[in-house]
């Protein structure tokens, strides 16, 4: 039997270690911009023949797609990836809003929240390619226009059902990008109904750059500070009340709130001019910023999405005395703990397993039965893991650059960081952790006394009578035990299933360009302010229609 459960735990590893490798070689390829090599790579992992990766399938093909230009096939499936979430999940996460959505690893592929938050973003931004390139019939064109509108108040529908489902206890309650990127579509139909909502949508993010962004340490030099009172204030019974402390904005953050503050003087002042001196109350800032705004208001809108989101990773969970060592940071209090445990799991190993030495007269009896205890008692963890994402580094200060066709330099703007979604995934898991926490300790616990009664009953099958030492009953026993734990330590493995492509780092960047040809380069200050270029980004052609061009550079 032990034989039989250790040989299917290799085999099922080892098939889930094929495709674990496919899957690495493609994010690799698709890492350095290789989409032909990234999609036979995708074609090996054969996410096609797992009913129960439908959706990761759809969110991978749809972002190689998008990566390569084609866009209509971009967009069939991310739909069907959102229609895939609508049927399956969201009764769900409505009818049991105390566990949301979590992934079980042999179940079927969710997709984190941010994950699937961001399929609408996709969805929006192949619409708005297709129809920007002006290739369509004018009205058939225009249809793909409203789809990228419809994609983008899905998203934030999204939102609205996902605080809904979580009874608001979430700090991933919105994204910035769905604010911003809305009203960038909204603004380029260049349709006054649409301008004031692009006004209200940019007023909408100004209101999350200052409550929510905080929380990211890529916008917040005391993030983590200001993250654990926020999620103090959101569980709070009493009204909620935005945290003042703990908040030093990042050169990042700065960036992104002097383009939002230009975005909301500028459409103010061409909408509603007359509410202009109402502005510094509403947001918070002095007149002379708002003076000093509204100058920088642009035609044309440059996106950059910038990276790879790292992979997930597993971390162990224990609940039980194991682990209590290593949850201290107190040295003397860990080593305390680790003593007392040792202690307790030895009352564990004699009492509950009968693994006591009785009359042991010979040394290597007692070494072979303290060897037994000492097992039993090392694997003796109620243990799982969740999915995380390590600690990674924080956005680097990046410029755009235009050029005229002749090389001169026409206009640079710092690129605005509207996500760093590598943040966002961060802590989103994080907090997926404490409700998986909850939600599978008892069932593990309940693995491990059943794994204990086994263990007994085999003991008393084997064992001669009580007055003898049992040795060859207690190694079966400690062995039946011992491979409970390995079935349990793999039934209870981290689900590090991922949207291996998404973008690390969404950035915005806008200019006044007149009608002609141009060149874009990504590039840093360097000494004495001159520019280094990083990458040429290729030609731009301004029309006099309002365009928003969209780059994507999976490693820079």
């Amino acid at each position: 039997m032990l034989l039989r459960t250790l040989l299917l735990l290799l085999a099922l590893g080892g098939c889930g270690s094929s495709q674990r490798d496919a899957l690495r070689a493609y994010r690799d390829a698709f890492a350095v911009g290789d989409f032909p090599k990234a999609r036979e790579l995708l074609k090996k992992a054969e996410l096609e023949k797992e009913p129960k990766s439908k959706l990761l399938l759809y969110m991978e093909r749809g972002r190689l797609n998008y990566a390569s230009g084609e866009f209509k096939a971009a967009a069939d499936d991310f739909t069907a990836a959102i229609e895939l979430i609508d049927a399956q999940y969201t009764k769900s996460v409505t009818r049991e809003a105390s566990k949301w959505v979590i992934n079980d690893a042999s179940g079927e592929f969710f997709g984190a929240p941010y994950e699937r938050s961001w399929l609408f973003y996709h969805q929006a931004l192949a619409h708005w390619r297709i129809y920007q390139e002006g290739k369509l019939p004018a009205e058939e064109g225009r249809r793909h226009l409203f789809s990228a509108r419809a994609a983008l108040l899905a998203w934030d529908s999204f939102f609205q059902e996902w605080q809904r489902a979580t009874g608001g206890k979430t700090l991933y309650r919105h994204d910035l990008a769905a604010k911003i990127i809305a009203g960038e579509v909204h603004e380029a139909t260049g349709i006054r109904a649409d301008l004031q909502i692009a006004l209200q949508l940019y007023k909408d993010g100004w209101k999350l750059l200052n409550t929510l962004s905080p929380a990211y340490a890529s916008f917040n030099k005391n993030s983590a500070e200001y993250s654990g009172q926020l999620e103090t204030a959101l569980n709070d019974s009493a009204e909620f009340k935005v945290p003042t402390k703990h908040r030093e904005a990042t050169g990042l953050a700065t960036e992104t709130r002097n383009f939002l503050l230009d975005k909301i003087v500028s459409l103010t002042q061409s909408l509603r001019a007359n509410e202009l001196s109402q502005l510094p109350q509403q947001l918070g800032v002095t007149s002379d910023e708002i003076k000093k705004a509204g100058h920088k208001k642009g035609n044309v809108a440059f996106i950059l999405e910038e990276g790879v989101m790292p992979p997930k990773s597993a971390e162990e969970i224990n609940l039980g005395i194991k682990g209590l060592a290593a949850l201290s940071k107190d040295p003397k209090t860990s080593a305390q703990i680790a003593r007392v445990g040792s202690e307790v799991m030895a009352a564990f190993a004699v009492n509950m397993l009968g693994l006591g030495p009785r009359n042991v007269t010979e040394v290597g009896r007692f070494t072979a039965t303290h060897n037994l205890m000492t097992v039993a008692a090392h694997e003796a963890a109620i243990a799982f893991e969740v999915p995380i994402i390590p600690p990674g580094t924080a956005p680097q200060d990046f410029w755009l650059v235009i050029r005229d066709t002749k090389g001169q330099e026409v206009a640079s703007r710092p690129w605005a960081v509207v996500t760093h979604l590598e943040d966002v995934a961060r802590q989103n898991l994080e907090e997926e952790s404490s409700q998986r926490i909850l939600r599978t300790g008892v069932r593990v616990a309940v693995k491990h006394i059943t794994a204990i009664i086994a263990a007994m009953a085999i003991y008393k099958s084997l064992a001669k009578n009580e007055k003898e030492d049992n040795l060859l009953a207690k190694y079966a026993a400690v062995g039946s035990y011992v491979a409970a734990t390995k079935g349990i330590a793999y039934s209870e493995r981290a689900d590090t299933r991922a949207w291996l492509t998404l973008p690390r780092t969404l950035r915005i960047a806008e200019f006044d360009l007149k009608p002609g040809s141009y060149k874009a380069e990504l590039s840093q200050k360097a000494e004495q302010n001159a520019f280094k270029v990083l990458r040429a980004l290729g030609d731009v052609t301004v029309a006099k229609e309002r365009a928003i061009f969209t780059y994507l550079l999976p490693q820079i």
